[in-house]
């Protein structure tokens, strides 16, 4: 791949909001060839020659911390607030004045794309976003320089960051893109241009808000349609929704699952509790996790690897180097208690997949600590419901529930064998936990991130389950 590409400077920056006419003023007080290595809209945090974006937020304006920015070493700061213009020219801080600081950082971000050589993998999907970039990225860092976005930085804001952080040298990007609405990843998409799209499968996750499973694969397969023909897409081969997603795609298709036409075929699953052996394409693979779906998530990177060219021997090695992520699906054995800790986000789907890998675990006890999934609209009654009917039948002996919808799967487990204990306040169900886990004990802990479930686990872990010496 060639690298001969554009520069970071502020002379750009400028250029490039006078083309889109966004710049109302500003001044770079004579340091027009600054360079700049990124972006930020968080002032506290690492502002070192990287582009400020004041941002307005819900409960803040980032035109206040300009100055900060400035302090912490920013280049430039884009407003959008003609009431701080004063400040940034009386501190002769380089500035752009706009409409609208996100437009700004979004179109910067588009112009940016358009302006490096790069290969640009977008992920999105129900489940599995993070953990099929993590692959991803693992396996094409054996041949080439990779950029991709750090946590969950995938929306309308994180991808524009995501891009302007991306140095000129580098070969790949690899971005989530994540919706909760529809339209959003057509946009994203737009800006990042993708050579390759990747979609881990069609879940439940945000149906609340597009409102059925059809209108969700509607809305992945946006990513598609702004794959150009020599470009490919990545698709679950076994899901429903394959045609969905195929129909409108210009670029080549292939498929990755356990069916037989698959491009990408998987066979041969042996899973032992913190490694699953698995065969793609009659090339013997493993990987160090939790969970026989995290086998779908790995099948997906592997085709991207493979249209990369990278080298089996090369894939299995990376495989083998991907830590397992903190809040999904990662298991630790302490004290003679298996901790899973699974609390980064939730849905009815990813609940029920992660309940039966559970179960797989050999343990005297099976606690799941569960907590409400958003986004679901009305059909979250219907789904707590059914949740609690599927623990019924699953091999969980005790279930501990924060939140309001608690009430709704104990409908759904009825007045059975089985119990579940409702608690109103984080504080409280930690209490409790600290108190009942026995060793030999399974506990799965899993809810939407407005539960802050990932708050019990770093409690537990610092009391009952913390290791010896530590």
């Amino acid at each position: 791949m060639g690298h001969e590409l554009m520069a970071k400077t502020l002379t750009w920056v400028e250029r490039s909001l006078k083309d889109a006419d966004l710049l109302r003023r500003g001044d770079l007080f004579g340091r027009d060839d600054d360079g700049w290595l990124g972006a930020t809209i968080d002032s506290r945090g690492d502002c070192s020659q990287r582009i400020f974006f004041a941002l307005k937020g819900e409960h803040t304006d980032g035109n206040r911390f300009a100055g900060e920015a400035r302090s912490k070493g920013c280049r430039a700061v884009i407003i959008d607030r003609k009431d701080t213009v004063d400040e940034v020219v009386h501190n002769r801080i380089p500035f752009f004045l706009v409409e609208d600081s996100l437009t700004a950082l979004q179109q910067l971000a588009r112009a940016y794309r358009g302006s490096v050589d790069v290969r640009v993998i977008a992920v999105t999907g129900s489940a599995g976003k993070t953990t099929t970039k993590e692959y991803i990225k693992m396996i094409l860092k054996k041949n080439y320089k990779v950029h991709s976005n750090r946590g969950n930085l995938n929306n309308h804001i994180g991808v524009p960051l995501t891009l302007l952080e991306m140095d000129h040298e580098s070969e790949y990007l690899i971005s989530e893109v994540a919706a909760n609405h529809v339209g959003e990843i057509d946009f994203l998409a737009e800006i990042l241009s993708p050579d390759i799209g990747v979609i881990t499968n069609i879940g439940d996750a945000h149906i609340g808000l597009f409102g059925s499973r059809a209108k969700i694969a509607e809305a992945k397969a946006e990513l598609l349609h702004r794959i150009e023909a020599a470009g490919t897409a990545v698709l679950p081969g076994d899901d429903d929704y394959l045609e969905v997603l195929m129909k409108g795609t210009r670029c080549k298709i292939v498929t990755f699952g356990y069916g037989d036409e698959c491009t990408f075929g998987i066979s041969s699953i042996v899973e032992q509790e913190e490694r699953i052996a698995f065969e793609i394409n009659g090339q013997r693979l493993a990987i160090r996790t939790f969970g026989l779906y995290n086998v779908l998530n790995a099948a997906a990177a592997f085709a991207v690897g493979d249209l990369c060219g990278i080298e089996i021997e090369h894939i299995a090695q990376a495989f083998a180097e991907v830590e397992p992520i903190r809040g999904r699906a990662h298991m630790q054995r302490v004290r003679d208690v298996v901790l899973i800790d699974d609390s980064y986000n939730a849905n009815p789907t990813s609940m029920r997949v992660s309940l039966d890998a559970m179960c797989r675990v050999a343990g005297k006890r099976r606690i799941a600590i569960l907590g409400d999934m958003a986004e679901l609209g009305s059909y979250s009654d219907s789904e707590h419901r059914q949740l609690g009917s599927y623990i019924v039948g699953s091999c969980v002996d005790r279930v501990y529930w924060l939140g309001e919808e608690g009430q709704h799967v104990a409908e759904g487990m009825g007045s059975g064998e089985k119990s579940i204990l409702l608690f109103d306040g984080l504080e409280e169900l930690c209490g409790f936990v600290e108190g009942d886990l026995q060793s030999g004990d399974v506990v799965l802990v899993k809810a939407s991130r407005a539960s802050a479930l990932d708050k019990l686990v770093a409690r537990l872990q610092q009391t009952v389950l913390k290791e010896d010496g530590k």
